[in-house]
C-alpha cells in the first residue's frame, strides 16, 4: 500500500510521477440506459462501470447516464452512431431490425424464471450466428441478456371480472398486447417514459408493467390497484450492448474484461430486480397502490395466454420470412430452457456470486469473441 514513507522515497529519486492516478490517463466509456433512478437496472449498470476501471487497471472507466443522454427508444440509434459506447438497448423497440432476437424474446415471454431465462436466453444467442448478425448490422456486438421481474396488471379501477378489461386502454408490451387483445381491450403503445402522462390524461387506463417502474415513474398518482397475477418477464434486456467500433479497438485481453464485467453485471441485475420486485409488493401502501388478489376469471385469462403463447409464437414464426428455421430456432431454445432448469436446481439463485459463477462457467468461457466482430 503507497504511504507516506514510500512517497517521500519516490521524491528522492524523481519519480514522483508514479503517484499520478490511473484515472488520469483513463478513457471514458459513455454508459447509457433510457430511465432514471437508483433501482437494480441503475446499479447493474455502475457495477459494471466499477468492474471495467478494476479489471482494466483504470485504462478504462465508466461514466452512467441514466434517464439523460438517450431515451431507451433512442439508445439503438446512439449505440449505432457512437453517441454511447454501452447502452441498455431493448430490442422490442425496433422489432423489424431484430426479428430473430425479437421472435426468441416472445417465445419466453410466459416464462417467469428470470435466473433461467437469462442463461438460456444468452447461451441461445451465442449459439445463434444470425442473431449475432443483426447486432452487428447496427455496427453493435451483444454482449448477454438480463432479466426483470414479473410483469403484472395495473388499473385505475377495480376489477372484479375478465368482462370488466372490455374497451378499456391498456399498455402492453411485446407479446403481452396479445393478452390485451384477447381481453377485447384496446391495446395502446406508449414508450415508458410517457406513462405516467398517458395515465394522467386518460389516454391510458391500465398498464402491464414492472413494480420498479411504479416507483420510478411515480405511477401511483395515477394507478390504484396492482393485481397480484404474474403474466410474464421480458427477457431480451440487452444492457451492455457495446459500439462496434469502440470493440473492435480493445485489447483482447479489455475484451474480456468486459465480457466478464457483463456477465457479473447482467447476473446482478436479474437477482436483484427479482429481490427488489418482493420488496415493493410488501410495501406497496407507499407507493400509494393497493395489491390485490386477481379475479379467478381474469387470473384464468392469464393462465390460458402463458399456457398458449409459446406454440402459438412458434407457429406464427413459421409463416414469418424473416425468421427462417424458426421451428430449429424455436426447439433449440425450449431445450435450452429444460437444459437451465437443471442447471440451477445446484444453485441459490438469490445469491447474486453463485449465479454470475453459473453463467461465467456455462456461457462466458466458451465464447468465442470473434464471431461478434
Amino acid at each position: 500500500m503507497w504511504n507516506v514513507k514510500s512517497a517521500f522515497v519516490a521524491t528522492a529519486f524523481g519519480i514522483a510521477t508514479v503517484l499520478a492516478p490511473l484515472s488520469a490517463q483513463a478513457e471514458e466509456v459513455r454508459i447509457v440506459m433510457g430511465a432514471s433512478g437508483d433501482g437494480p437496472l441503475q446499479q447493474g449498470q455502475r457495477l459494471f462501470a466499477k468492474k471495467i476501471e478494476e479489471g482494466t487497471g483504470g485504462a478504462y472507466t465508466g461514466k452512467v447516464f441514466a434517464g439523460t443522454l438517450l431515451s431507451y427508444a433512442e439508445t439503438t440509434e446512439g449505440l449505432t452512431n457512437g453517441t454511447a459506447h454501452i447502452g441498455y438497448m431493448v430490442p422490442a423497440y425496433v422489432r423489424g431490425e431484430f426479428p430473430l432476437t425479437n421472435y426468441a424474446i416472445d417465445i419466453v415471454a410466459t416464462v417467469t424464471e428470470p435466473v433461467v431465462v437469462g442463461g438460456a436466453m444468452t447461451e441461445f444467442m451465442y449459439s445463434c450466428q444470425p442473431c449475432l448478425e443483426e447486432f452487428k448490422r447496427r455496427n453493435q456486438a451483444f454482449t448477454g441478456f438480463a432479466v426483470v421481474g414479473s410483469y403484472v396488471l395495473m388499473s385505475n379501477k377495480t376489477l372484479n371480472d375478465v368482462s370488466d378489461l372490455k374497451g378499456m386502454k391498456i399498455r402492453g408490451f411485446s407479446a403481452f398486447n396479445k393478452l390485451v387483445g384477447q381481453w377485447d381491450a384496446n391495446a395502446i403503445s406508449v414508450n415508458v417514459g410517457e406513462v405516467y402522462e398517458a395515465l394522467s390524461s386518460g389516454r391510458l387506463e391500465g398498464n402491464i408493467h414492472l413494480w420498479d417502474i411504479i416507483k420510478t415513474y411515480s405511477l401511483g398518482d395515477h394507478v390504484k390497484y396492482v393485481f397480484d397475477a404474474p403474466i410474464g418477464i421480458y427477457g431480451g434486456n440487452s444492457m451492455f450492448n457495446i459500439n462496434l467500433d469502440f470493440w473492435k479497438s480493445l485489447s483482447a485481453e479489455h475484451k474480456k474484461v468486459f465480457m466478464n464485467s457483463a456477465n457479473e453485471a447482467l447476473a446482478y441485475a436479474t437477482v436483484k430486480y427479482a429481490a427488489n420486485d418482493r420488496k415493493l409488493a410488501a410495501s406497496a401502501a407507499e407507493l400509494k397502490v393497493e395489491e390485490l388478489k386477481t379475479p379467478d376469471t381474469i387470473r384464468q385469462s392469464i393462465d390460458n395466454f402463458r399456457e398458449g403463447n409459446i406454440k402459438e409464437v412458434i407457429e406464427a414464426a413459421a409463416a414469418d420470412d424473416t425468421i427462417p428455421n424458426s421451428k430449429e430456432l424455436g426447439d433449440r431454445l425450449l431445450a435450452l430452457l429444460d437444459k437451465w432448469r437443471g442447471l440451477v436446481k445446484g444453485i441459490d439463485q438469490t445469491d447474486v456470486d453463485a449465479v454470475a459463477k453459473l453463467y461465467q462457467e456455462q456461457i462466458y468461457n466458451g465464447v468465442d469473441l470473434a464471431t461478434l466482430e
